[in-house]
């Protein structure tokens, strides 16, 4: 088939794939500038099977219904010639098959790849989505390699509507991922897609896939029979809990397995922290009530495999499927990707007929936690960090990324590396995790592990400015829409918000007064700062107003302090405020470079402030943030005396002194480290750890 020169508006550029029922092409759209990918239904598919029709355009609403970042988008749809085609999002970052193949994953750098689709793969299942067709192949990663599932054309509505089977009874899926009830034609839901999950990360971290065969039906047929292969044998360098990873997300029986992949995720993540999750992990746990010793014993495997009543049925369809014309489509979406994919070595003769060892973990109990020895050697006493004004770690934004490093210079790192804009920086209580905000995504970088979890993802808000967690990490308080929303700071729970009606569920407060933008939470928990467009004489100007929060009052009842205006002069918008959380705040103004200005330190008892230009009595400065115990405040500053010559550096000074000029000497950081002028380091000051 020649490929077209257009279709509808877009621009052919080359063909990226032809699958068993559609072909992919890469295409350009004048009237956005941007490259796309069209997936369009071949005329002699339409011709042998109106069923193509439907599905193809049932995979273009299924994708459309579940909007969700972690998901290729569907752009638009439409026919050329009676031929229905839709455009997508190009991923020119290529396949986690690419990757795959050209090196093994770490088990940190395959969790951070998991935990970004893991949220899209769950919101999927919670609309009775289930993929069906996960596999290393339908994990695209954009320029900036950030992952995205595809390929919903199998896709299948676990909870059952007139048009959620478009092919009858057929055993649909790549082999190589398929879990045991998808492979027997048992009825399935979200769970199928756990254990495709759980393949793809025995094969990251191992490059290998767990079962071989020399045809897909015998590929198949090992996964319904065959025993979860133990993943230390394939790479005896991984961890001792990955066993137990890998054998609840591969489950033969789908109760046994993870209920969501963000529990996956998450306790994937627990053991890097070196927690022990509080799960039955498809092991048996005996502790000893005498010296709190934990044995995990893997569950005891028959010498055979187990014959089921379903065994001989599925053999006969699979059988009869791998011989009629076309049964590919049944297999896989691609016949020729099934016949690439399937293992080109065989491992001959039968299971084998020894009982499995045990396998056997010993894990040291205290009185709250269990800790697991084989995660890693006898630790050790940290040497203490240098400390000033009650921190001992700075977290800032360098080109779009986040970067830490002690209070005096050293052991400077980089924690992230998509390169998307960032903003709000905050340190958890846990002294570990750094809470961000970037786009419409609130997410966490713990500097430990280096791994990356989503919060929350409010992608249909307009305006989502805020973010910001109690310090004692039970709330959360948010500006959605320039509304305000006080909730509990519960993670597990918040990564499925996307609506408001969700957060109100959540219980709370909810005010929608003031068009708010940004929020900062008292030492004690019991008072909000909130930034917010104040109208002043039809005049529109930032302000910041400090509010009660611990009954949910109106604001009119439980305002404590509003300023600048009424208060004192302050010139332009505010580009940053920072509050110790007490009586005191600092705020910049947007004079040069995208909130480069004036500094000003107010004080909400004498309801005074001051300019503070300690930089020889120069400007322009941001960013300033109080260090933990409030007596040290660290700023951005970039001297206007050498125009765009002027590096920016960072500083960290009393803040008693801050009205003071004299000459400074900035943090010892790489020379000219952040090259862009308009960069806002946003740093935020860390209290020093036990």
């Amino acid at each position: 088939m020649a490929i077209p020169e257009k279709i509808g508006r877009y621009e052919i550029k080359g063909e990226l794939g032809r699958g068993g029922f559609a072909t992919v092409y890469r295409a350009y759209d004048p009237r956005f500038e941007r490259e796309v990918a069209i997936k369009f239904l071949p005329p002699e598919l339409i011709h042998s099977d109106p069923q193509f029709r439907l599905r193809f355009q049932r995979e273009a609403k299924i994708i459309a219904k579940l909007e969700h970042p972690s998901i290729v988008p569907v752009y638009d749809v439409g026919e050329e010639n009676n031929q229905p085609y839709f455009v997508m999002r190009y991923m020119s970052g290529g396949s986690l098959a690419e990757r795959i193949r050209a090196h093994t994953f770490t088990v940190q750098e395959a969790v951070r790849i998991i935990e970004q689709i893991a949220p899209g793969l769950d919101e999927a299942h919670s609309k009775g989505v289930v993929h069906r067709d996960l596999k290393p192949a339908n994990i695209l990663f954009t320029e900036k390699n950030i992952p995205l599932i595809s390929d919903f054309g199998i896709a299948k509505f676990s909870q059952g509507d007139a048009t959620s089977n478009m092919t009858g009874s057929a055993i649909i899926g790549t082999p190589a991922y398929m879990a045991p009830e998808q492979a027997s034609g048992d009825a399935i839901d979200g769970r199928v897609d756990i254990y495709a999950l759980g393949v793809i990360l025995y094969e990251m971290v191992t490059g290998k896939q767990p079962y071989t065969a020399d045809t897909p039906l015998g590929l198949a047929i090992k996964h319904v029979t065959e025993p979860v292969p133990r993943i230390l044998e394939a790479n005896p360098n991984l961890p001792g809990w990955m066993e137990k990873v890998i054998s609840t997300a591969m489950a033969k029986n789908h109760d046994d397995r993870f209920s969501t992949s963000v529990e996956l995720v998450e306790t994937i993540k627990a053991f890097l922290r070196g927690e022990n999750p509080q799960r039955n992990m498809n092991v048996t746990a005996k502790v000893s009530p005498f010296n709190g010793t934990a044995t995990f014993k893997r569950p005891k495997t028959d010498t055979q495999p187990q014959r089921r009543s379903w065994v001989i049925p599925v053999l006969l369809t699979l059988g009869f499927l791998t011989v009629i014309g076309g049964a590919f489509l049944f297999f896989s979406t691609d016949l020729l990707q099934v016949l690439l994919e399937a293992p080109t070595s065989v491992i001959p003769g039968k299971p084998p007929t020894q009982t499995l060892q045990p396998v056997i973990i010993e894990w040291t109990a205290t009185p709250n936690t269990l800790v697991a020895t084989d995660v890693a050697a006898e630790e050790t006493s940290p040497a203490s960090l240098p400390q000033i004004g009650g921190a001992d770690k700075i977290a800032f934004i360098r080109d779009n990324d986040i970067w830490a490093m002690n209070v005096d210079g050293s052991e400077l790192k980089q924690f992230t590396n998509d390169g998307l804009p960032k903003f709000n920086l905050q340190w958890l209580p846990d002294g570990e995790s750094i809470l961000y905000m970037t786009g419409k995504t609130v997410k966490t970088v713990n500097i430990g592990t280096e791994v990356e979890d989503v919060i929350i993802n409010f992608v249909s808000a307009e305006y989502f400015e805020g973010f910001s967690v109690s310090p004692d990490g039970t709330k959360a308080a948010l500006s959605v829409n320039r509304e305000l929303f006080i909730v509990p700071y519960d993670p597990s729970k918040l990564r499925f918000v996307t609506r408001k009606s969700a957060l109100l569920e959540m219980g709370g407060c909810f005010y929608d007064d003031l068009a708010f933008k940004d929020v900062e939470w008292s030492d004690d928990g019991t008072q909000l700062a909130v930034e917010f467009n104040a109208n002043a004489s039809g005049t529109f100007a930032d302000a910041i107003r400090i509010i009660k929060v611990q009954n949910c009052n109106a604001f009119t009842d439980i305002k404590v302090d509003e300023f600048p205006s009424g208060r004192f002069q302050f010139s332009g918008d505010i580009s940053n405020f920072d509050w110790d959380g007490d009586l005191l705040f600092f705020l910049t103004s947007n004079v040069r470079n995208g909130g480069f200005g004036d500094l000003a330190l107010y004080n909400t008892f004498t309801h005074k402030a001051q300019k503070a230009a300690p930089y020889e009595s120069n400007c322009c400065y941001r960013d300033a943030s109080f260090s933990p115990d409030g007596s040290h405040v660290i700023f951005a500053f970039q001297d206007i005396r050498l125009g765009g010559e002027s590096p920016i550096n960072l500083y960290i000074i009393p803040a008693d002194s801050i009205s003071t000029p004299r000459t400074l000497e900035p943090l010892l950081l790489p020379e000219n480290f952040f090259t862009d002028r308009n960069e806002a380091p946003s740093p935020v000051m860390r209290p020093a750890q036990p």
